[in-house]
């Protein structure tokens, strides 16, 4: 790794490194969501928590928030940006997998 790039990875850090954004990101990737779908995804997470977490990951442009009108309800889903970081999490995951037995 370039160390000219730690401000990159610091960010990126950031983001991914808050907690819940990974389960966040992971509940997301199967489709769009209702609050309360994602809500519980994370049992342990409080709501206010979770909804302060979506406005960060909208803020950092990796999650949108529709509001539908017939019925009212606003729906989470993921950017283009969102889904392309979202798509690392299987590798996490393979990674846990192959080396932490």
């Amino acid at each position: 790794m370039l160390t000219s790039d730690t401000e990159k990875l610091f960010t990126a850090y950031r983001i991914i490194g808050t907690k819940w954004t990974i389960h966040i990101l992971c509940a997301l990737s199967q489709g769009p969501k209702r609050f309360s779908e994602i809500y519980e995804h994370m049992p342990s997470i409080s709501e206010t928590i979770l909804s302060k977490r979506l406005k960060g990951l909208q803020n950092d442009q990796l999650v949108k928030r529709k509001a539908l009108t017939h019925p009212i309800q606003i729906i989470y889903e993921l950017t283009p940006k969102g889904a392309a970081l979202a798509a690392f999490i299987p590798y996490l995951m393979e990674w846990f997998t192959t080396n932490m037995k």
